[in-house]
C-alpha cells in the first residue's frame, strides 16, 4: 500500500485549496479578497447529518460546502461513464482515502454491501405505537405497524430516529 500523500488542486478552486489522496483538504498560502494573509492549513471540517465529512471553501466572496469524499473522487478518480454518486467500499463514510472510493450509480450505491441487511434488521425490531390519547400498542416490527395502521414506513422510521415527532397523530418508540 502506498502511504505517500499526494495533493491536487480542487477543481474550481485552483491556487486556493487542495485535496489529498488520503482524504484531507487544505487551504493554500494566499492573500484574501481584502489583502489579508491566509496561511496554509489543513481544514478541520465537520460531519453532516448523514455522517459525511464536510468542508467549506471560499472564492470571490462566495462560500460552498463540499463533502470531502466528492472532492477526493473528482480529483483522483476517472469517471468516464459520468456516474453521479461515490461509494465508500468499506461502508465507512469517514474513510475518504481514494482507494476506498469508487464512482457508481444510485442503484449500485443503494444496494451495496450490508446496507439492505441492516435496513431489514432495523425494520424487524419491535416498537410501540403511541396514540394521541397516550395508549401504547405493541408491534413486532415497523413494517407490521405500518401495514396494519396504513402508515408510511419511511415516516415511521423517521419518528423512531428522532427526525420527526409524529406521523398521522401517532408517536413511536423502540420496544427493546
Amino acid at each position: 500500500m502506498n502511504s505517500t500523500e499526494v495533493w491536487k488542486d480542487v477543481e474550481g478552486f485552483e491556487g486556493l485549496y487542495q485535496v489529498s489522496n488520503m482524504g484531507r483538504v487544505r487551504s493554500l498560502d494566499r492573500k484574501d479578497e481584502i489583502g489579508r494573509t491566509v496561511n496554509e492549513r489543513v481544514l478541520a471540517g465537520w460531519y453532516d447529518n448523514h455522517g459525511y465529512r464536510v468542508v467549506t471553501l471560499h472564492r470571490d466572496g462566495n462560500t460552498k460546502k463540499w463533502r470531502v469524499h466528492r472532492l477526493v473522487a473528482i480529483a483522483f478518480l476517472d469517471n468516464p461513464d459520468n456516474l453521479p454518486e461515490i461509494n465508500h467500499k468499506d461502508e465507512d463514510k469517514a474513510n475518504n482515502v481514494v482507494s476506498n472510493l469508487e464512482w457508481c450509480s444510485s442503484e449500485y450505491n443503494a444496494n451495496y454491501g450490508t446496507r439492505n441487511e441492516r435496513m431489514a434488521k432495523a425494520k424487524e425490531r419491535p416498537i410501540y405505537v403511541v396514540s394521541g390519547s397516550g395508549h401504547r400498542y405493541f408491534f413486532n416490527s415497523t413494517k407490521k405497524a405500518s401495514e396494519l395502521l396504513g402508515l408510511n414506513q419511511s415516516n415511521v422510521s423517521k419518528c423512531l430516529r428522532g427526525k420527526v415527532k409524529h406521523h398521522h397523530g401517532f408517536s413511536f418508540m423502540w420496544a427493546v
